[in-house]
This record gives structure tokens, C-alpha cells and sequence, in this order.
């Protein structure tokens, strides 16, 4: 039996699909274990087929992986119901151990719980980043964590030169203006501090949540997307042999599939979708290696993010 991200990421393929060709392709079956493939068809005779795979070796970390089966598990088994996706940032885990575990599907649970079919949110893990001031002169953040992409902005809102140790947050919230506001809490505190002075403020981890719009194959309960913590899915050298891998256990797992459009999906972590980069892995291979998969698109933190897509 195919696993439960994998049909729910080829559910989110199919749907986007469907939306651009206008045609209302719905999953129908599935086949397969190592690479399955899904069959989706349109009320025209049309017929489209995936292989769908995710960018990540689960082997590669046990403990994260059994913490993460575990998790699948108690979430599915709560009050919440229906087809639910935890999309877990980069080098980042589920907990695996309580009292943390019962804490976190308290909140999954909480942010799911008012979601609609086909809508999103945020799970808000309590963390905290620590301040401190260097030094009186300059107007500098140097930025550890995962606010560091975000340096700039927070140097515009301090005087002086500060330190800012984030490594607590793996995924800052995707909405500007909650950063923002977070980045001006930071200045506000930072305006009273003395050179050597520390301090800590409240922030939150924030992971993305989706309740998909219905059950695909009639599979329900939650899925959690996660790759080995310890792994960085975004180094070139890992992402270009597991891409040139599963676009080779696509080819041979669709050969002989009639359908009137094949194509690959990638399950990939990024820590928003819009800054995934498999599309520049897939074009630096030779074309021989995608010939014959006309689409090919990632799933990343809830959206589909297309590399080729047939002429319609």
C-alpha cells in the first residue's frame, strides 16, 4: 500500500492539474509499493499517470523516522478528522519522547481543528531567541537561526550591534506582517539594552498545516512530511542523485502505463515553497534523463510547484 503523503501529495498534483488542463481528472487507483504510480481520469477518456516520490531517504535517520511513523499515528487517532498534511521545516523533527509529543498534537490538533477543506494554517510551537548587544557603535543584527535570511530587517530596527540567536526557529511565520511584527518586538527590546546586556523574548516555531479538500482513494487521516534533520535537502550534490535516481525509478515504473500524459511528482522540504530549487537539479541532467514525463512538478510546504508541463 502507497504511503499516506505520497497519495495525498498526488492528490495535490492531480487537483492542480485538473485546474490548468480545465478537465476533471480524479485519482482512481494506485499500484505499486517501492515506486507506486497513480492513475487519474477525466470524463473525457483522458488519462493521466504519476509516479510520485519523495526527495529524502528516510533510512538515512531511524529514530527521526520512527518519531515521525509515531506521530502519524497519535494525530490520526484524535478528535480531529479527515486528510491532514504536517509539513515539517527543514532539519526539524517531531518530537518522540513526552511529555513533548502530547504537547505537540495538542497543537497540530488546535490548528487543524478550524480549517476548512482545501485551506492552510500554522502550527505555533512556542520557542525562544536570545539578544544580546555587542557593542554601542553600528546598526547590525547578526542573525544565527532560522531568522537569518531575514537579517536586514531586523538590523533596521536597532542601534548598535546585536547578536540574535534563533537556531530555536526553523521556520519563521509566512506571513510578512507576523514577521514584521516579531522583528519589531525584537527592536523595542533591544532599545533599553546596555553593551553586554542579554536578553530573551518569546517567539514561535511556526509549521504549516493543510486539510485537503477530500479523501483521495478514500485514505483519511494525517500525513507528516518530514526529511532527516540532520540532512540538508537543499545541497546540490544529495538533491542532484536523489533527482536523477527517482527520475529513473519513475521511467521504469511507467513504462507500459497507458495514459495520455505521464509525469513525475517530487515531495520535497524546503522552508517555503517558494524558495524550492529542484526544478534547477532536474535541468542540469541530461534530457534523456526525463524523456517521455512531460510533467514533472514538486510538492513543497502545501503547493504544487511545476518544472515542465505538457502543451495543453
Amino acid at each position: 500500500m502507497a504511503e499516506r503523503l505520497l497519495t495525498y501529495a498526488a492528490s495535490m498534483l492531480v487537483d492542480w492539474y485538473a485546474a490548468r488542463s480545465g478537465q476533471a481528472y480524479r485519482l482512481t487507483s494506485v499500484s505499486g509499493d517501492a515506486t507506486p504510480v497513480y492513475i487519474a481520469e477525466a470524463p473525457d477518456g483522458g488519462r493521466l499517470s504519476l509516479s510520485m516520490a519523495a526527495l529524502w531517504e528516510p533510512e538515512s535517520d531511524a529514530k527521526a523516522e520512527d518519531a515521525r511513523q509515531m506521530m502519524e499515528e497519535r494525530l490520526s487517532a484524535g478528535n480531529v478528522r479527515g486528510p491532514h498534511v504536517v509539513w515539517v521545516p527543514p532539519q526539524a523533527s517531531v518530537p518522540g519522547e513526552e511529555p513533548n509529543m502530547s504537547e505537540f498534537v495538542m497543537r497540530a490538533q488546535l490548528a487543524a481543528a478550524t480549517l476548512h477543506p482545501a485551506e492552510r494554517a500554522e502550527i505555533e510551537l512556542p520557542v525562544k531567541i536570545h539578544l544580546q548587544k555587542a557593542r554601542e557603535e553600528g546598526g547590525y543584527a547578526n542573525v544565527t537561526g532560522g531568522l537569518s535570511r531575514f537579517w536586514t530587517e531586523i538590523t533596521d530596527r536597532v542601534n548598535g550591534t546585536f547578536n540574535v540567536y534563533s537556531k530555536p526557529i526553523h521556520r519563521a511565520p509566512h506571513s510578512e506582517q507576523a514577521r514584521a511584527a516579531l522583528f519589531d518586538r525584537v527592536g523595542e527590546r533591544a532599545k533599553d539594552m546596555q553593551l553586554g546586556d542579554a536578553a530573551e523574548l518569546d517567539a514561535a516555531d511556526c509549521w504549516t498545516v493543510q486539510r485537503l479538500p477530500e479523501e483521495p482513494l478514500g485514505e483519511t487521516g494525517f500525513a507528516v512530511a518530514q526529511a532527516p534533520p540532520r540532512v540538508d535537502t537543499a545541497e546540490g550534490a544529495l538533491m542532484r542523485r536523489l533527482v536523477r535516481a527517482r527520475l529513473r525509478e519513475a521511467s521504469a515504473a511507467l513504462e507500459g502505463v497507458e495514459a495520455s500524459v505521464k509525469g513525475v511528482g517530487f515531495v520535497a522540504i524546503y522552508e517555503y515553497a517558494e524558495y524550492e530549487n529542484v526544478g534547477s537539479f532536474v535541468k542540469s541532467l541530461s534530457p534523456s534523463a526525463y524523456a517521455g514525463l512531460p510533467l514533472i512538478a514538486v510538492v513543497v510546504d502545501g503547493e504544487v510547484r511545476p518544472i515542465f508541463v505538457p502543451r495543453i
